[in-house]
């Protein structure tokens, strides 16, 4: 039941932090604000460190599969696409459902059908020679042949250095409203998070996940598109194999974005009209479909696959920048462009 009480902690944390991975990316090249991906990069050093003393110590292990190059590029292209559309990726779409977002509730029902169709013989016969290229070196320290702490030394070098200068430039204010809650209470459901601080929270979590899912025979991290397939299975055939750590992961997500939403007062229904649901129905099943390519989504590659240097999490990134990118030129820069050209 570990992963339920990981799951539960990463879930209340990424709701009340407002850890949307999707929206910082997004703001790096559409606003020039690196807060939320230097937070990214404090949680893939953290947990690099943290993960390769655990290997050292024998708590943790890491997978030995190759690198399949091209799924993992046109997989990180259609998820990124996928997580234009949405507004978020799978996991924020996870914990912003928890706060009744009805668009979101629609991009997870895409994201799970279509993580389930993926893993099914026809979903792996029609993406077969996506899936077809291979190299046997999983990880850029096998190919550079170095050893990880060299790669880790650096990787803490570089996140050091951007949270430093991060850090000297003078901030500004955002107004507050009046506190209604004190204490405990205050800190946890009403106060605002810095994400730096959050990012702390959350590569706790992700360290602890390796060996948490070892002790159940599961080698890996934090990940959510498998049990994301596997409960379609359970919902639609009553397959009991969602039931597993990663299974137990995704449920304590959900159920701790419900509580902070709740204890913060978030929790509402709220729809943001037909054509925002029809593009968000659209955004989850392109995710479904990009993670079950590139071998994982924003979680499992951006935050886990990056802290062991895997090929397969530092390409999906600059994919899904790509794929974002190309939603938010057609729909948000060219209108932005045409209005501008209007008022002139």
């Amino acid at each position: 039941m570990t992963g339920l009480f990981l799951g539960f902690l990463l879930g209340f944390i990424m709701q009340r932090g407002r850890f949307c991975m999707a929206g910082g990316l997004r703001d790096l090249y559409l606003f020039r604000d690196s807060r939320m991906t230097i937070a990214i990069l404090i949680i893939i050093t953290l947990q690099s460190i943290g993960l390769f003393a655990f290997i050292a110590l024998d708590w943790a292990k890491l997978p030995s599969d190759d690198f399949h190059w091209l799924a993992t590029l046109v997989g990180g292209v259609t998820f990124g696409i996928g997580m234009g559309l949405a507004g978020s990726c799978s996991t924020g779409a996870y914990y912003r459902a928890a706060e009744g977002l009805a668009g979101s509730m629609i991009a997870v029902v895409g994201f799970v059908v279509s993580s389930w169709y993926i893993r099914q013989p026809s979903g792996k016969q029609l993406f077969a020679p996506i899936n077809a290229p291979s190299l046997p070196d999983a990880s850029l320290t096998q190919t550079l042949n170095i050893s990880p702490w060299v790669a880790v030394l650096f990787l803490t070098f570089i996140t050091v250095f951007l949270v430093y200068r991060h850090l000297k430039r003078k901030p500004y204010s955002i107004p507050q409203p009046e506190p209604r809650k004190q204490g405990l209470a205050h800190w946890l459901f009403e106060a605002r998070w810095h994400p730096f601080i959050t990012a702390i929270f959350i590569a706790v979590i992700a360290l602890l996940a390796w060996p948490s899912s070892l002790m159940s025979g599961r080698v890996g991290g934090l990940g959510i598109s498998g049990p994301s397939a596997q409960l379609f299975s359970l919902l639609t055939e009553g397959k009991t194999g969602f039931f597993g750590w990663a299974g137990y992961l995704l449920i304590g997500i959900f159920v701790g974005a419900l509580v902070a939403a709740w204890g913060s007062q978030e929790l509402r229904l709220r729809s943001p009209g037909w054509p925002t649901l029809a593009k968000s129905l659209a955004g989850g099943l392109f995710m479904g479909i990009g993670s079950g390519l590139a071998g994982g989504c924003m979680l499992g590659n951006t935050v886990v696959n990056t802290a062991w240097f895997s090929w397969q999490g530092w390409l999906f990134i600059p994919c899904i920048l790509l794929g974002s990118w190309l939603v938010s030129y057609f729909t948000i820069i060219i209108p932005n462009q045409l209005v501008k050209q209007q008022k002139a």
